[in-house]
C-alpha cells in the first residue's frame, strides 16, 4: 500500500470516528424521549434517505444504465443490513443506561473483534504492538466501569455495557464484510441499499408505528444521529476500508 493511500485511509477513518462521536449525544436524547425500537427505525430511515440522495447526486449527468447495481452489491447489502439492525438496536438499549461518552468508548471495542476475526476472514494479521496495546485498552475500560470488586462482571454485563459490547460486535462485522468486498462494490450504493433493507427487516419484526405517538424530540434527534452515524460515519468508514 502506498503512503498516499494509507494517509487517505487514515483520514477517512478519523472522519468516521468524529462522526460516530457526534452521533451519541442526539442518540441518547432520542432514546430517552421514546421507544428505542422507534428510534432505530427513524435512524435507519433518515440515513437511507440521505445516502440515496447522495447516490443520486453522484449519478447526475452520467450516462443512463451505467450504474446498474450488481448482484454482489445486493448480497453484501443484505448481509450488512442484518448486523446494522441488530447493532443499532443494541446501541439504542445501551444508551438509555450509559453516558454518551462511555457508550462511544465501549463501541470502540470493535477493534478487538476485527483483529481476532480479521485473520480467518480477511487473511490480515495484526502485529505484536497491537497485542501489547490491546490489554491496556481493556484495563482502561475496566477502570472506567469501576469493576473493583464492588460490582461483579456479570452485573456489569447485564447493564448497558453488555448491550454496548454486543453493538460493537455487530459493527465489527460491518467493517469486516465491507473490507472483504469493498473493491467489488460501490460504497454509496451499497450503503443506501443496506439501510433500506434494514428498514424492511425492522418492519417485518415490528408493528407499524403511529407517527402521531412519536415525540418531536425523538424524531429530531434520531435524524441528527442518523446523519452523523449511518450516513456520514459509515460512508467514511467504507471509504477508509478501500
Amino acid at each position: 500500500m502506498s503512503s498516499g493511500a494509507r494517509c487517505r485511509g487514515l483520514g477517512w477513518a478519523l472522519l468516521s470516528a468524529v462522526a460516530a462521536a457526534g452521533m451519541v449525544i442526539p442518540w441518547k436524547i432520542a432514546n430517552q424521549a421514546g421507544d428505542p425500537a422507534i428510534s432505530v427505525l427513524l435512524l435507519l430511515s433518515t440515513g437511507a434517505i440521505g445516502s440515496t440522495l447522495l447516490g443520486g447526486l453522484q449519478r447526475f449527468g452520467r450516462p443512463a444504465g451505467g450504474q446498474r447495481i450488481q448482484r454482489i452489491e445486493w448480497l453484501v447489502a443484505a448481509a450488512l443490513a442484518l448486523f446494522t439492525l441488530a447493532g443499532n438496536h443494541a446501541s439504542a438499549v445501551a444508551i438509555r443506561e450509559l453516558s454518551p461518552a462511555l457508550l462511544n468508548v465501549l463501541l470502540r471495542t470493535d477493534f478487538l473483534f476485527v483483529a481476532i476475526l480479521g485473520w480467518p476472514i480477511l487473511g490480515e494479521r495484526v502485529g505484536a504492538r497491537f497485542w501489547i496495546g490491546a490489554p491496556l485498552v481493556l484495563v482502561g475500560l475496566i477502570l472506567l466501569q469501576g469493576l473493583d470488586g464492588s460490582r461483579s462482571l456479570l452485573a456489569v454485563m447485564e447493564s448497558g455495557v453488555g448491550w454496548a459490547i454486543g453493538a460493537a460486535g455487530c459493527f465489527s462485522a460491518l467493517s469486516l464484510i465491507t473490507r472483504r468486498f469493498i473493491r467489488r462494490i460501490d460504497a454509496v450504493a451499497v450503503n443506501s441499499i443496506r439501510l433500506w433493507i434494514s428498514v424492511a427487516y425492522w418492519l417485518l419484526l415490528n408493528p407499524w408505528p403511529d407517527p402521531d405517538a412519536i415525540p418531536r424530540a425523538q424524531w429530531m434527534n434520531a435524524a441528527l444521529a442518523a446523519l452523523a452515524g449511518p450516513f456520514l460515519g459509515r460512508l467514511a468508514l467504507m471509504q477508509s476500508a478501500r
